[in-house]
C-alpha cells in the first residue's frame, strides 16, 4: 500500500458542468522506488466515489495539453474521481526516457490504484487509456489487473501497426538492433520529440503480440472504445478490432486525427471524447 509522500499543490475549482464542485490535488506517489508526479481530481460533497486511472500516450503527459483535464473535469461533474500520472521521461517526470518501458508504466498504474485505495474513498476502479496508454490498459487486463470498466481512446492494440509509427518494420528492426547493441537508440517522432528508446522498451513490446485478444481472454467487463476514421497514428481498423475483441461499445470521434481535439483550439471533438468517457464510467461504475 503506497503512502502519500509529497503534496505539491492543492487547488479548488468549480466545474461548470452540472454545477459540480471538485478538488484538484497535484501530488506525487511512490512507484518502483521513485516519485511519480500525478494529479488527483475528486468530486466534492461525495462520501464515496469510483476512481478512473488515466494513462497518457507515448511521449505525452498527464495533461495531454488540455485533453486529460477536460476528461477529468467531465468525470468529476458526474461524481467520478480520477488520477493521472506522468510516465517515465514525460511531463514533470525526473526520470530518463530510457526508463519509459511498458513494465515501468504498468507498475506506475498499479501504484496509482494502490495510492487511490489508500488515500481516497474509492468504491470502484476504472481504467482510461489513450493510444499507448490504451495498450498499457490492455496488457494490465491481460495480466489479471482487476478493473470494473475501461475506456480506450485509439488504443495501440497491435504491434505490427505500431511499428508504422517508427518508419515501418525495416526501420523498426534497425532501431531494435541498435538498441540491443548500445542499450538504447535515439528516435525522433513524427511530432518532433527526440526520445531514447531502451532495449527494454523493445523487449516489452514483444511480450504480448495481440494485447486485445489477451485482455479479452482474461477480462470480460464493460468497455468503450473511442476512435476516429481520420486517425493517422493508430489505424481505425485496429481500434475496431479491439472493440470487437472486448465486445465493447463504440463512439465515433472523427475530426481531429489522432489528437482528438486535445491539441486543438476547437473543443468539439475533445468534448465528444470527454463526455462519452464520463457518461460511460458514470453508467458502469456508479
Amino acid at each position: 500500500m503506497k503512502k502519500l509522500l509529497s503534496l505539491a499543490l492543492v487547488l479548488a475549482l468549480v466545474l461548470m458542468a452540472a454545477g459540480a464542485v471538485a478538488e484538484v490535488q497535484v501530488i506525487s506517489y511512490e512507484s518502483r522506488g521513485v516519485q511519480v508526479p500525478a494529479t488527483v481530481v475528486t468530486p466534492d460533497g461525495v462520501e464515496e466515489y469510483p476512481v478512473v486511472v488515466m494513462c497518457h500516450g507515448h511521449g505525452g503527459s498527464r495533461e495531454e495539453n488540455v485533453g486529460f483535464a477536460a476528461v477529468a473535469d467531465a468525470l468529476a461533474a458526474q461524481g467520478v474521481a480520477s488520477i493521472r500520472m506522468d510516465f517515465p521521461g514525460c511531463g514533470e517526470s525526473t526520470e530518463s526516457f530510457q526508463m519509459n518501458t511498458l513494465t515501468n508504466m504498468e507498475a506506475d498504474v498499479l501504484a496509482a490504484i494502490d495510492y487511490a485505495k489508500a488515500n481516497l474513498s474509492v468504491s470502484k476502479v476504472g481504467l482510461f487509456g489513450y493510444s499507448m496508454g490504451g495498450r498499457i490498459v490492455l496488457e494490465l487486463l491481460a495480466n489479471g489487473t482487476p478493473a470494473d470498466a475501461v475506456v480506450l481512446l485509439a488504443p495501440a492494440g497491435d504491434t505490427t501497426n505500431l511499428k508504422n509509427l517508427f518508419g515501418g518494420e525495416e526501420a523498426y528492426d534497425a532501431m531494435l538492433a541498435e538498441a540491443e547493441a548500445n542499450g538504447y537508440v535515439t528516435f525522433t517522432t513524427i511530432y518532433g520529440q527526440v526520445q531514447e528508446l531502451s532495449k527494454e522498451w523493445f523487449a516489452d513490446l514483444q511480450k504480448i503480440e495481440k494485447p486485445a485478444e489477451a485482455a479479452a481472454a482474461a477480462w470480460n467487463g464493460p468497455a468503450l472504445v473511442i476512435w476516429g476514421s481520420d486517425d493517422e497514428a493508430v489505424s481505425p481498423s485496429i481500434s475496431e478490432s479491439v472493440a470487437t475483441a472486448l465486445n465493447a461499445q463504440t463512439q465515433d470521434a472523427t475530426g481531429e486525427g489522432h489528437g482528438y481535439g486535445f491539441y486543438s483550439e476547437d473543443d468539439t471533438v475533445r468534448n465528444t471524447v470527454a463526455n462519452a468517457t464520463a457518461d460511460f464510467f458514470a453508467a458502469n461504475l456508479k
